[in-house]
């Protein structure tokens, strides 16, 4: 798909998900931010991002950056089980 047309950014998206599975975090969160160069409001990018830099990465801050980016293009954000992400974000803050 890449090779058909490199400016997919739902196609990078779903190569970081690929990565992610494969053990290679770095170039998972490489891959949603090529996406995100594309569609800076790639909704399932951001989330997907700040899974790996919080789960993968250990990196809590970042994740938490990509996570309020995402609140600000939809407030109404949700995580695959439901909870909105605003409603995650806060409580990771008042950790």
């Amino acid at each position: 798909s890449l090779a058909i047309d490199p400016n997919r950014p739902d196609v990078w998206t779903d190569l970081g998900v690929m990565y992610r599975r494969a053990g290679n975090s770095k170039k998972s969160v490489e891959s949603f931010d090529r996406a995100l160069s594309f569609n800076s409001r790639h909704e399932v990018a951001l989330f997907n991002k700040g899974v790996v830099l919080m789960h993968d990465l250990n990196d809590q801050d970042a994740a938490i950056t990509a996570w309020k980016t995402l609140v600000k293009i939809n407030p109404n954000a949700q995580a695959p089980n439901g909870q909105l992400i605003r409603n995650m974000v806060a409580g990771l803050q008042n950790q």
